[in-house]
């Protein structure tokens, strides 16, 4: 996520015209992929940079820590103002932060009041990128989608002028996590908030080899031709998985020594010891290959 500290491919290689088109036009829109394909790192990028640009004032906030079917729509509403509250100290400065989450009583409407409070006091409009949002059950989904399309019609000034839901669906999917029996899902949708989708793409050749590229530049060790079909054919470009190969050859075959070389056999083995370890991330890539609201895996 942080270039100073990865090798990373340009999380800005597609979309970010498109979105930034949305933003301008005050769209709500999708983003989704499946899990370690880097939603988060664009999230975050996109946050600083619209931050830096000045327009406006982003943040990213993440819905997951309401995601199980038990909570009520009171408690979620609850946990996503603290949890807006606590990211946003991560992008923006002291006087752009929103209010203080404690000090609004429990609510079925308390993310849009909230919302509208904050973006009354805001000297800009706020773009609001909302991840996991398809991590979220029943009532609380529907509550959710409903808040943000009753605040539509009151944006830029009352409300965020740009709300991005990201997860690893799209909207349409999105009533797989609703019970096909919930009596508000009706006249009046909650699922037609969104202008458009955009599904992030796996890494192209030329972006896993630019990748690869990077450790070389930085340690002299190469990742051969022969090397770089073997790893992509095994990859096919899913982000996580070509990192977790590279990584096992070289943090824990080569145990991090530069100095030797790189072998097709090694990619072998390190597919095979992803395997055995059964990764939870590896687990979750079969688990959504079947799974048609995730989209495309590679």
């Amino acid at each position: 996520m942080y270039p100073e500290d990865h090798y990373m491919v340009n999380p800005f290689r597609t979309y970010l015209e498109d979105i930034m088109r949305l933003i301008e036009a005050k769209q709500y829109f999708v983003i989704h992929a499946p899990r370690q394909t880097g939603k988060t790192t664009f999230l975050h990028s996109l946050a600083h940079r619209l931050n830096q640009e000045g327009t406006y004032v982003a943040t990213v906030c993440s819905l997951e820590s309401a995601g199980y079917p038990s909570i009520s729509v009171e408690d979620a509403n609850g946990l996503f103002i603290r949890s807006l509250y606590q990211t946003a100290a991560i992008f923006l400065k002291e006087e752009d932060m929103p209010p203080d989450p404690y000090a609004y009583p429990a609510s079925a409407q308390l993310l849009r009041q909230y919302l509208a409070d904050w973006c009354k006091a805001l000297p800009k409009p706020l773009v609001l990128l909302l991840d996991e949002v398809d991590a979220l059950y029943d009532d609380v989904l529907i509550s959710t989608l409903r808040q943000l399309r009753d605040g539509f019609q009151t944006r830029p000034r009352h409300f965020p002028q740009s709300v991005a839901l990201v997860g690893l669906r799209d909207i349409r999917e999105y009533r797989l996590r609703a019970r096909a029996d919930n009596p508000s899902i009706g006249a009046g949708s909650p699922f037609n908030v969104k202008a458009e989708s955009f599904f992030l793409p796996v890494f192209t050749r030329e972006e896993v080899r630019a990748l690869l590229d990077q450790h070389t530049q930085d340690t002299g060790q190469v990742f051969s031709a022969a090397v770089f079909e073997r790893l992509y054919a095994y990859s096919c470009g899913q982000p996580w998985l070509t990192n977790a190969l590279a990584n096992e050859i070289v943090a824990r075959i080569l145990k991090n020594d530069y100095t030797r070389a790189i072998t097709a056999e090694m990619v072998d083995i390190a597919k095979e010891r992803l395997i055995e370890q059964r990764q939870t991330h590896l687990d979750s890539l079969t688990d959504k290959i079947n799974d048609p609201g995730c989209g495309p895996l590679f």
